[in-house]
């Protein structure tokens, strides 16, 4: 892979992971606490942590080529 290509994915992934850790930030502060808001929030932070343990995998061990 292209170093400009991983990069640039890198960047873009980056770029996901702080705007919608914002935006589940923002969201959970303006909302009513109940049980929806709590599966809101715990779904939001499973993608947040799965997104960042495959960006951390992808920056130590990039692909072949």
């Amino acid at each position: 892979m292209d170093d400009r290509v991983r990069t640039f994915l890198l960047g873009s992934g980056i770029l996901f992971l702080l705007v919608f850790a914002a935006l589940t930030v923002v969201a959970l502060s303006t909302a009513t606490l109940n049980v929806a808001t709590l599966v809101i929030g715990a779904v939001s932070l499973f993608i947040i942590v799965a997104v960042l343990l495959a960006l951390i995998e992808a920056i130590r061990n990039p692909p072949p080529g």
